[in-house]
Parts: structure tokens; C-alpha cells; sequence
């Protein structure tokens, strides 16, 4: 171990590890350093808005990320309703013995009424028990290699291990976004076969996303457990996407780097290998206690299914690992005493990929949490950054320089290009990203100096530079020549300027 390597693992070591109860478990091994490749991002500078890389809120702006406050508003964009929401005062948070509704366990023997062997059989009993009050899933320590689909219609649902910590209970797959709709089916399709037609029909929409993608999955089909259940609880269990884990991730590195291409589109005819473990669509007050999510691209999926409507989720006392992208979506999530470690197998790592709407009060929200790494030599340069806002859905961009000659990304009613011309619509042009880092440590492996980081480089299709604030949002658009009033229907400059991106009182570990 090198100097440095020790005085890093002393500081993770510091007594900060007995107030979050979580312990780092089944952490990736570091992989052997690959030849370092073209990077197809650029730190973000400072803008004329803010003046410097790293924006910080004030006492009073930080504020308003309260836990309270961020959690009190759902509904649509720009017109939430107030519905406070307290989870930590949960029975779930407390730590409550339940009186299992059903109960899992591959050791016994199942009667398919109380007792079943899967996780999903329990699931699907449970959505076609027409249930009003909560429904309590025991899942008894063991691996459970399945899928798990929770429909909306259900009654809430809580999952809960009894092992002596998380990682006693896991729930694993290994789908990831090439995996075909063939294959799919053959792995996962008898789970369905009498499931409950809730849970059938999700299984159906991801058959159906795989013959519209080219025959496969993508990244929306390649979840371990995929959740729209409102209320939702999960506690002291795992959920693994096992893609790669077995390897180790460095083979994806030209899967997200352009490796020496230098042309517009330098992800042109890649194969993407995205996994998620969890995917949380369209539910609103989703908690999750004490659980371990597994991954490495796209670990946790947080998707509001309507960009123009805010739904919420919570962690508490978690730990989330993964390397490019790996906490993204567009929906209101608050991580709370939370482990977030940056896995290094690859030259560059973003920890957030937030899509929010630009009326959706807030994005991915952390405090108190410590942002971790697993010590390779990739994370040791410092290079890696805490978020990108995802330019969701784009085909062309209106920023930066395209050398193409002819080149023109203007507004339309569907996102294309044909070269030499392509159209974006508002509603990708809205989806700027919002997160925020508070009360945290945060490790030596995140740029010290440009922790957050455009999308993709300039110059190339995809890219759009980082927005810290509303400010930034409005001046880009005037300079890629869309009117804010004319073309998006927007009446005033919000003033003082919403905050996109931003820190508050965080550590940084040297």
C-alpha cells in the first residue's frame, strides 16, 4: 500500500464509520489500471453566472434542502402540491419488528398462500391479493436469483431481510442493456408465466422495449428489481446487478470513452453494456433502509415515468457503489447517511446523472453522506466527478461547436438528425439536472477543483455544458439562438437564480 493508499484508508476509517451504521461489505476488488483513454467529457469551468467550478450555498439557501422541506412537495412541476412527508419517523426507520404478511425463503418448502421460495411469487401474491392495508414480504437470509417487478396497483409493499446485516439477503440478476429480448425471455420468461397480470404486464413492456431497440433490452429493461409501487419500502437487503461483477468492469472502458474517436457522434454503432439494479418508476414516498445497491453503470435508476411531475424517494443509513452514472433520473430523491462509492475500473466516473426538470423544485439531494472509493489507481489520480446533468434523449445539441458543415440543431416536435440537420424538442431542452451536496465527505478521488462535469465533449452531438443555475440555463439558450419566451413559452428569468448545481459545508478527505 502507498502512503497515500494508507493515509486515504485511515481517513475512511475515522470514527464517521460508527455513525453510518451501514459498513462497506462486498465492495469491489480494485482491477488493474488499463492505458488511459481519451476522456469524452470536460470539467466544467466557471461560468459568468457564478464565477467559480464549484458553487456553494449559502446558510439560507442550504436551508431550503432541509429533509423537510425537500420531501414536502409532489405533483406537478412548477405547481407541487405541499404533502409533507417524514419518513425517518417511519416504523421502517425505527427499526420496528413486523408480523410478516408472507415470507420467502429458498430453504423451505413453499405452499404459494404463506410461504413461497421467490422473491416475485410473493410479490405477485401480493399484487393480486387486492389488499388495502400494507403488505409485510419477510425475505430470510440467502441469494435470490431472480427479478422483481412491484406493479402500481398493489397494495404498498414493504421488503425486509432479518439477516444480521444487508448483505445477508441479496437479490441478483445480470441483464444489462445489449441483453436481447430473446435472451431475456429465456432466462426470466417462466418466472412471469403465472405471475399476477399486473406483474405480467410489466414483464411485457420490456419484451415490447426490446423489439422496438434493436432486439435488446436497453438500458429501461436491464433491472434487477423494478418498483411503481406508491409507498414502497425496502429494508436490510441487497439488490445486485451482477453484469460484469465477476470480471470487473475495465473491458467497458470504449464503451463510454471514445477511445481515439474524434468524429461528432464518437458513440456511433457501440455496443452499451448499462445494468441497473433498481429502478424506482412513477412511485411516490419510496423508502429504503439499510440496503446495499450493486452495480457499476447505472446502478439506481430514479425515474419520475412524467418528467413534469415530481415523485419522491429516500435513503437512509445505505450504500450504493458504481462507477458511470450510477445514481441518475429525473425524479426528487433525498440520500441521507449515505455511502457512495466511486468503483475505479474505468479512467472516469461520475457519481449523479440527474435529468430533472428545470420546474421540479429539487433533484438528487445528499447530506451527511460520505463519498467513498475503492482505492485503484483510477480513483486515486482525483479525477473522477460527482455528476453530469444527463442531456436525456438529445440527437443533436445546440451548444458548442459542430464541425460539419451545414450544421443546424433547432426546436421541433421530435429529437433527430439526419446529417447535416437535426431537431431537439423543449422537453429535452427542460430536463437540466439538479443535485446537491451538503454536510458531506467527500474522498480525494472527485476533482478537487471541477467536481462537476458537461455532457460529453464539445463539439460532439451529445454535449451540453454543465448549468449550475437557472441563470446559466437561460443564457445558453439565447446563445444557441432560442428565444426562453417565444420558443418555450416561459414569462419571467427566475430571480434570484434557482441553484442546479451546488455544495454546502462538505469535508474533503486529501
Amino acid at each position: 500500500m502507498t502512503a497515500r493508499a494508507a493515509r486515504l484508508a485511515a481517513l475512511i476509517a475515522t470514527p464517521l464509520a460508527v455513525l453510518f451504521a451501514q459498513p462497506s461489505v462486498g465492495q469491489s476488488q480494485a482491477q488493474p489500471a488499463t492505458p488511459a483513454a481519451a476522456d469524452s467529457s470536460t470539467a466544467a469551468r466557471a461560468t459568468a453566472s457564478t464565477g467559480t467550478a464549484r458553487p456553494q450555498l449559502s446558510a439560507a439557501q442550504a436551508a431550503q434542502y432541509s429533509y423537510s422541506e425537500v420531501l414536502k412537495y409532489a405533483g406537478p412541476s412548477g405547481n407541487e402540491r405541499i404533502d409533507p412527508w417524514d419518513p425517518l419517523a417511519d416504523p421502517l426507520a425505527k427499526g420496528a419488528a413486523f408480523t410478516p404478511t408472507y415470507i420467502v425463503d429458498a430453504g423451505a418448502k413453499a405452499d404459494g398462500v404463506k410461504t413461497f421460495s421467490t422473491v416475485q411469487a410473493a410479490v405477485s401474491r401480493a399484487a393480486g391479493a387486492g389488499k388495502a392495508e400494507r403488505v409485510y414480504i419477510l425475505i430470510k437470509p440467502g441469494v435470490y436469483k431472480e427479478l422483481v417487478y412491484v406493479p402500481a396497483g398493489a397494495a404498498p409493499i414493504t421488503l425486509y431481510g432479518d439477516g444480521a446485516d444487508a448483505a445477508a439477503t441479496k437479490i441478483t440478476a445480470k441483464l444489462d442493456a445489449a441483453t436481447t429480448g430473446a435472451s431475456y425471455t429465456a432466462q426470466y420468461g417462466a418466472q412471469f408465466a403465472t405471475a399476477a397480470p399486473s406483474v405480467q404486464a410489466m414483464h411485457a413492456i420490456v419484451k415490447e422495449r426490446a423489439a422496438a431497440g434493436n432486439g435488446n433490452v436497453g438500458t429501461f429493461g436491464s433491472m434487477t428489481v423494478w418498483v411503481q409501487n406508491n409507498g414502497f419500502q425496502a429494508r436490510n437487503l441487497t439488490i445486485e446487478n451482477g453484469y460484469n461483477k465477476d470480471t470487473g468492469n475495465a473491458r467497458e472502458e470504449c464503451g463510454e470513452r471514445p477511445c481515439g474517436k474524434t468524429d461528432i457522434n464518437p458513440q456511433k454503432n457501440v455496443v452499451h453494456h448499462q445494468a441497473v439494479a433498481l429502478q424506482v418508476e412513477g412511485a411516490d414516498k419510496v423508502q429504503f433502509e439499510n440496503i446495499r445497491l450493486i452495480g457499476f453503470q447505472d446502478t439506481l435508476f430514479l425515474r419520475a415515468a412524467d418528467t413534469r411531475v415530481t415523485v419522491r424517494s429516500f435513503f437512509n443509513k445505505s450504500y450504493i457503489e458504481g462507477d458511470v452514472d450510477f445514481i441518475f433520473g429525473d425524479s426528487t430523491a433525498y440520500f441521507h447517511q449515505t455511502e457512495i462509492k466511486s468503483l475505479g475500473d474505468r479512467s472516469t466516473s461520475y457519481v449523479g446523472a440527474p435529468n430533472t426538470n428545470h420546474k421540479t423544485r429539487y433533484g438528487l439531494v445528499f447530506d451527511h453522506c460520505r463519498f467513498t472509493h475503492d482505492g485503484s489507481p483510477f480513483a486515486l489520480a482525483g479525477k473522477f466527478y460527482l455528476a453530469r446533468q444527463w442531456f436525456h434523449n438529445s440527437r443533436c445539441t445546440p451548444y458548442g461547436k459542430i464541425p460539419l458543415a451545414g450544421y443546424s440543431c433547432v426546436m421541433g416536435q421530435t429529437s433527430q438528425f439526419q446529417s447535416p440537420a437535426g431537431t431537439i424538442t423543449p422537453t429535452v431542452l427542460e430536463t437540466v439536472g439538479k443535485m446537491a451536496v451538503l454536510n458531506s465527505r467527500i474522498g480525494a478521488h472527485i476533482n478537487r477543483n471541477t467536481p462537476w462535469s458537461d455532457w460529453n465533449r464539445s463539439g460532439t452531438l451529445s454535449y451540453r455544458p454543465a448549468q449550475f443555475n437557472s441563470d446559466d440555463y437561460w443564457a445558453n439558450l439565447k446563445a444557441a439562438g432560442f428565444d426562453p419566451a417565444k420558443d418555450l413559452g416561459y414569462t419571467t428569468q427566475p430571480a434570484p437564480a434557482d441553484s442546479y448545481l451546488a455544495e454546502y459545508n462538505n469535508t474533503y478527505e486529501q
